[in-house]
């Protein structure tokens, strides 16, 4: 009995010993969790907006800065980073030149976000001047400005661009690449790019990759305006890219306006959330404290619908810029007294507006012969008062007119392209098809959209309008303005 005793006492010792010891050897080995929030083509939208199957009171950058304000607070290792389309898309992202939107990103201490395409339809001024109002760096490395690449130019606001950049959160080295799409030169006029250039992002993320390797970063993360697709196209490349480019822990994408919150390519965690601030994105990353190994990565992301509440900071840092937007929206342009029939080419709408570009045309000495363009999916308009936001709508982009001079067999080319462009529904007003002659030279409008390729629907339109003998010029006034301007002149129309 005694000696049975003896040996559970000592068993017991060492077992009452154990915790001790495996409790220092469970903190050895304990993980230590980086949290990254993002949001994605916001599109100047700060208060709820819509889905685009028109499912209301969702989104918005005031409801998302309240749910990263409660991540925040339950998660103090974290980082903030917007993915670009930033703030094109709204009459507060318009009338302020995106600074409301960049004010909202240094209030809610970003620390960093990517330039998106949409960043562009204002040209290259503007932003230049959101590069320099942002208090946190803007990471896009497959960019150019007059051939030099984004961390070697000088002599202007770009210089602030930043190919890369490392974060350490809590003894952890993560570094971040950022990428646009490269779609951009078949969307945005020179004219509004002024030798702004775009590079292949792979070749520039492996760069990156390498060069990130150097500084013994613990994590890589891509941020990429670059979108979910069922399969990759010119504009989002990530399928070739992340299996191409190996060393990527995580990618955070844009571009596509898709809710994914996770996914894996290539062994990569993918990730994106939505657009309009619909959703708000989060990621988890958890590293072991003793082999600095990433050992879990978790995703996903959160609706922002009327269970989030709108942030004060952010109601109040803007409510100048969203009332006097609001008095904007609300302002009446004029009245349509039957309904305007907005389905298949040629319909009462493209009339409308091709109207109204030839007249804007001649108030800017360009005169024009006829137009091509389509409507957008406008669909039937209604009869009543319409509002500047009405118009918003229909014509939602901000395209430029572009004027251009051309033979009449060039626009046959033209016209036989657009007819093998699936749901196209671009035509050419004000021009008789049956009367065209092939030697005769005809002034022509397109949108700046068009003009480009159409997002490389119409390449032979591209290459046409690169011609010297085009004499392509830029009107100073974009479609939805000369829209406007035409129907308030009329008061009514339909």
């Amino acid at each position: 009995m005694i000696s049975r005793r003896r040996h559970f006492l000592t068993g017991a010792a060492a077992w009452m010993a154990a915790p001790s010891f495996r409790s220092l050897a469970a903190e050895k080995r304990a993980i230590k969790t980086v949290s990254l929030f993002h949001t994605t083509d916001l599109h100047g939208h700060i208060l709820p907006t819509q889905t685009y199957d028109d499912i209301g009171n969702v989104g918005g950058l005031a409801r998302c800065a309240t749910q990263i304000r409660r991540w925040r607070k339950d998660c103090p290792d974290h980082l903030l980073f917007d993915i670009g389309d930033v703030y094109q898309g709204t009459i507060e992202g318009y009338r302020s030149k995106g600074s409301v939107m960049i004010d909202c990103f240094n209030k809610m201490n970003y620390d960093g976000w990517v330039l998106g395409n949409h960043e562009f339809d204002w040209g290259l001024d503007v932003v230049e001047q959101a590069v320099n109002r942002s208090a946190m760096p803007v990471v896009t490395g497959n960019v150019t400005v007059e051939g030099k690449k984004a961390g070697a130019i000088e002599g202007s606001g770009f210089s602030r661009l930043a190919p890369w950049l490392i974060k350490e959160v809590s003894g952890f080295k993560i570094g971040f690449v950022g990428l646009v799409t490269p779609g951009i030169p078949y969307w945005s006029r020179p004219e509004l790019l002024k030798g702004f250039g775009v590079l292949d992002p792979i070749t520039t993320l492996r760069q990156s990759v390498i060069e990130l390797q150097s500084q013994k970063v613990d994590a890589i993360v891509v941020l990429g305006h670059m979108g979910w697709r069922r399969s990759d196209d010119y504009a989002n490349p990530i399928q070739e890219m992340l299996k191409k480019v190996p060393g990527i822990d995580l990618y955070i994408g844009g571009h596509s306006h898709q809710d994914r919150p996770s996914w894996y390519w290539s062994g990569v965690l993918c990730t994106q959330a939505n657009y309009f601030g619909i959703n708000c994105g989060r990621v988890d990353l958890s590293f072991d404290l003793e082999s600095r190994k990433l050992v879990k990565r978790n995703a996903w992301t959160v609706l922002m619908d009327d269970r989030i509440p709108l942030d004060p900071l952010i109601i109040e840092s803007t409510k100048n810029v969203v009332q006097n937007a609001e008095k904007r929206r609300n302002t009446i342009v004029g009245t349509v007294q039957a309904k305007i029939s907005g389905r298949r080419k040629n319909n009462a709408f493209w009339k409308l507006i091709c109207e109204s570009f030839l007249e804007t045309a001649k108030k800017e000495s360009l005169p024009a012969d006829g137009v091509f363009h389509g409507t957008f999916g406008t669909g039937d308009i209604e009869p009543g008062v319409k509002t500047v936001g009405d118009v918003w709508k229909w014509l939602p982009y901000e395209n430029w007119l572009v004027h251009a001079t051309l033979t009449g067999e060039q626009i046959q080319v033209i016209l036989a392209e657009e007819k093998t462009v699936k749901f196209s529904d671009r035509a050419l007003y004000g021009i008789d098809l049956a009367s065209i002659e092939p030697a005769k030279s005809y002034r022509i409008l397109f949108n700046s959209y068009d003009s480009q390729s159409g997002g490389r629907k119409m390449m032979k339109l591209r290459e046409i309008l690169k011609e010297p003998g085009a004499k392509v010029k830029l009107l100073k006034k974009n479609t939805r303005e000369a829209f406007i301007d035409y129907f308030a002149d009329r008061k009514v129309i339909g």
